[in-house]
């Protein structure tokens, strides 16, 4: 059992503001406490079911302390946007220092399940089993679910994957 650390804590309550034309609007982001010292992994995805090779990608911006530390982005084909996402989150447990504390904060509820015991029928087994066999390497790790429509970075990952799906598919032609 790991022994409680205190934590400083920084707290967001910004605002979103956008101009369009000669009107600005703005809108309360949702106020949401950050510790210092935990790494908070943003991540994002798309997919492209209307095409017959289905390019999928994923990507996270992990910070510390509010600050970027590390971005990453992979893409395939004839996969999906819940692979391409372990493979991010694979990724971050892999390059993020031992005994870290990891949020994963993602839109995506599917990726609760990636420290359960997968089964024959689990779909995206192999990562899974990566996943779990990761986290003992860390202090904690987890994964929050946040709204997609109040964290603009949700949406700015959302279109590096579907600009790094467009690049892929264009190298592949």
């Amino acid at each position: 059992m790991v022994t409680p650390r205190r934590k400083a804590i920084r707290k967001t309550n910004g605002m979103k503001t956008t101009s369009t034309g000669s009107t600005t609007t703005s809108e309360k982001l949702p106020t949401m406490n950050f510790k210092l010292d935990t790494y908070y992994v943003w991540l994002g995805a798309s997919c492209d079911y209307a095409h017959k090779e289905r390019v999928s990608s994923g990507a996270y911006h992990a910070e510390l302390g509010g600050k970027v530390i590390d971005s990453f982005i992979c893409t395939d084909d004839h996969t999906t946007e819940f692979r391409m996402l372990l493979t991010a989150m694979i990724h971050a447990m892999e390059t993020l220092p031992e005994s870290s504390d990891i949020v994963f904060m993602t839109n995506v509820a599917y990726l609760q399940n990636y420290n359960r015991e997968p089964t024959s029928e689990t779909a995206n087994s192999d990562l899974i089993s990566r996943c779990r066999e990761l986290i003992p390497r860390h202090a904690s790790v987890s994964v929050k679910i946040v709204p997609y429509h109040k964290y603009p970075i949700l949406s700015e990952l959302h279109q590096l994957t579907h600009q790094a799906m467009e690049g892929y598919r264009k190298i592949r032609e």
